[in-house]
């Protein structure tokens, strides 16, 4: 080959070397500046914050708080992101409101055992029932004799199966 074959061979190699490089230095320089995952829930928190001051400011609107409301939204859920939850966990969030839900329903008829309505003797009966449940899986929660997945997904089987006896107008097919 020609010595100017060489030459402009040379120049077209070093020329995609070079661009190469810098489009690897760029990539490498973008990936250093943007935010960890750690970083974005410290700023979602610190954004939360500055915009519940506005909220709570006297003359706050409605869109402020929806921004608040979409602010803390967010946060919750890169904080789960960065600290996902075991299935144990889970299960015990969601059995927790369970048996919160169990208790208001509970106290609002504790004063009426002795009615003779049948409705409200409807409802008694469900809370029993829902009350059996709820004893049941303490056991099995304290007792530890079910893994964490299978415990929240009996639960739900449980749970549905109440439901579909308790509620039978509900699921008709």
């Amino acid at each position: 080959m020609k010595k100017k074959t060489w030459v402009v061979l040379t120049v077209c190699c070093s020329v995609v070397v070079g661009g190469l490089a810098l489009a690897n230095l760029k990539s490498n320089h973008a990936d250093a500046n943007s935010p960890t995952l750690k970083e974005k829930v410290s700023y979602a928190v610190e954004s939360y914050e500055a915009q519940k001051k506005i909220a709570d400011a006297p003359g706050a609107t409605t869109e402020d708080e929806q921004r608040l409301k979409e602010l803390a939204t967010r946060a919750a859920d890169l904080e789960l992101e960065l600290n996902p939850q075991t299935a144990l966990e889970e299960f015990n969030e969601v059995f927790a409101g369970y048996k919160d839900l169990y208790l208001i329903h509970s106290a609002h008829y504790e004063d009426k055992k002795d009615s003779t309505d049948p409705l409200v003797q409807q409802v008694l009966h469900q809370l029993e029932e829902k009350g059996k449940l709820i004893a049941q899986f303490e056991k099995l929660q304290m007792s530890k004799s079910v893994n964490g997945e299978s415990l929240l997904t009996k639960f739900y089987e449980e749970t549905d199966q109440l439901n579909r006896e308790l509620y039978p107008d509900r699921y008709k097919e």
